[in-house]
C-alpha cells in the first residue's frame, strides 16, 4: 500500500528559465557617456587590443549616429587607430554567431576581423575583412583575399559571423545574404591553425592601397550561443488532490527528444519519475505537464533534463513544493476508467483508525478486499488488479467508522 498526502494548494513558480541562455552578451552602448572611452565605462566586457582603457587607443561612445537608440561607438584610424575587442575566452566547442550593426560613411573605409586566438602580437586571425572607401569589400577568410563584395555607404550594414567549433566551419554574412563560408581553423589565410574562437575586434584601419581613412560606427553587438536546446519560459509545481501537478512551457526548442522529470525528496539524490515527448525543432511555444501521484508528506524538488536526439542534456532549474496532510474524508474516481485489466484507486482520511476498501459486482456481491484494517490519517493509492474477474461494472466502497463513499467504475476486456 503507497500512503499519499496532499495540500489543498502548494505551489512554487519560476519564470524566465532556461536550459542555457542564447544571448552570450549584448551591447546597445545606451548605457554609455557620450564623447567617453568604451573600455573605461565597461572593461569587463570591452578591451583594447593592448589592454589600456581610456588612451588614445580606446574608441568613443558617440552620439552622431546610432541604429538603435541615440549612441553607438566610432571606430576610427585619425585620431588613433582606435579599436576594441570583445574578449570571448577560448571557446573550444559549440556553434556561435556574432552579430552587429555598422555605419561607414562615404569617403571612409571599414574593417574588423574574428580571433582564434586573442595574444596580442601573437594573436591568431580566424578571418578579416574589408569595407573599401569605394563600396567594395573582400576578405581573408581561408585564404587571402578570398571573396569580394559590395556595399552601400551612409547607410547601417547588418554583419553576422558564424563559427561552428563541432564542424569546423564558419560563415559571413552581409544584410541577409552569405558572403563567404570556409574551414574555420585554415585560418585568415588559409595556412591552418586551431580550431577555437576567442575574440572578436573592431579596428580603424587605413588600408594604404586606397585613398580613404579607416572610419565607421558600431551598434547593437550581439554575441550568441546557437546550440541552446530549448528555451523554458516557465516551470511551475502544484500539490493538489493526492498528487502533483508539474507545467512547462517552452518559447523555442532545437533538436529536442525529450524531457525527463526528475524528483528529489529530503535527504535523496533526484531519480527519474517519467518521460514526456519534445517537439524537436520548433520556434511555435508548446506547452507540457506531468502528473507525480507517488507522492508523500513532505517537501519535494523537481527538475527537468532535456535530452537531444544526440544524447546531449541540460537539466533545468529547481521547483519546489510543500505536499501536506488531507482535511477531509475522500474516495477519488479511479484512474483509469475503463480500465484493463489494473487501475488505480485513491482515496484520503482526515484522522487514524479503521478504513476499508473492496470491490463489488453487479449484483451486489463481493469480488475483492483492498484495505482492512486501522491506517493512519492520509491520503492512499490502491492498485486494483481485476485480470480474473469477467467484464462489466463493478463498484468500489470505502467506508470508515464515520463516513462512506461508493462510486462505479468499468472494466473491459
Amino acid at each position: 500500500m503507497q500512503k499519499l498526502y496532499f495540500t489543498a494548494f502548494a505551489a512554487l513558480i519560476f519564470t524566465s528559465l532556461s536550459f542555457g541562455q542564447a544571448t552570450i552578451f549584448q551591447d546597445d552602448f545606451e548605457a554609455y557617456v557620450a564623447g567617453t572611452a568604451l573600455t573605461l565605462q565597461n572593461p569587463v566586457d570591452w578591451v583594447t587590443w593592448s589592454g589600456g582603457s581610456g588612451t588614445a587607443e580606446d574608441p568613443l561612445v558617440s552620439s552622431a549616429v546610432a541604429f538603435s537608440g541615440t549612441k553607438s561607438v566610432l571606430i576610427t584610424s585619425s585620431p588613433g587607430p582606435r579599436d576594441v575587442v570583445h574578449h570571448i575566452g577560448d571557446l573550444t566547442t559549440g556553434k556561435y554567431k556574432m552579430r552587429f550593426r555598422m555605419y561607414i560613411p562615404a569617403g571612409f573605409d571599414g574593417y574588423f576581423n574574428t580571433l582564434q586566438d586573442f595574444a596580442g602580437t601573437t594573436s591568431l586571425w580566424g578571418m578579416q575583412v574589408y569595407f573599401y572607401a569605394g563600396g567594395t569589400g573582400n576578405m581573408d577568410a581561408g585564404g587571402a583575399l578570398i571573396q569580394a563584395f559590395t556595399f552601400a555607404h551612409d547607410t547601417w550594414l547588418l554583419v553576422e559571423v558564424m563559427v561552428d567549433l563541432n564542424t569546423d566551419w564558419a560563415e559571413v554574412w552581409l544584410n541577409g545574404t552569405l558572403l563567404h563560408d570556409w574551414q574555420w581553423s585554415l585560418g585568415a589565410f588559409g595556412a591552418g591553425q586551431i580550431n577555437e574562437l576567442d575574440g572578436n575586434n573592431f579596428y580603424g584601419h587605413d588600408d594604404p592601397s586606397t585613398t580613404g581613412p579607416g572610419m565607421w560606427y558600431l551598434d547593437d553587438y550581439v554575441f550568441e550561443d546557437l546550440l541552446i536546446p530549448v528555451e523554458l519560459t516557465s516551470f511551475t509545481a502544484n500539490a493538489n488532490s493526492g498528487y502533483v501537478q508539474l507545467n512547462w512551457i517552452t518559447a523555442t526548442e532545437t533538436n529536442n527528444q525529450m524531457f525527463e522529470i526528475q524528483r528529489q525528496s529530503s535527504g535523496s539524490e533526484f531519480i527519474t519519475i517519467g518521460f514526456v515527448n519534445g517537439h524537436g525543432t520548433t520556434t511555435e511555444t508548446q506547452e507540457y505537464n506531468y502528473v507525480d501521484r507517488t507522492v508523500s508528506t513532505g517537501i519535494y524538488s523537481y527538475r527537468l533534463k532535456q535530452v537531444d536526439f544526440d544524447g546531449s542534456y541540460e537539466y533545468s532549474d529547481v521547483v519546489e513544493v510543500d505536499v501536506q496532510a488531507p482535511l477531509e474524508f475522500a474516495l477519488d474516481q479511479n484512474y483509469p476508467n475503463p480500465f484493463n485489466p489494473s487501475t488505480n484507486i485513491r482515496f484520503g482520511i482526515p484522522e487514524s483508525g479503521f478504513v476499508k476498501l473492496s470491490v463489488f459486482n453487479i449484483v451486489g456481491e463481493e469480488v475483492a478486499v483492498l484495505v482492512n484494517g486501522n491506517i493512519e490519517a492520509g491520503v492512499y493509492n490502491i492498485t486494483f488488479d481485476a485480470r480474473n474477474l469477467p467484464s462489466g461494472a463493478y463498484f468500489y466502497k470505502l467506508q470508515s467508522e464515520k463516513s462512506v463513499e461508493v462510486k462505479k467504475m468499468l472494466l473491459t476486456k
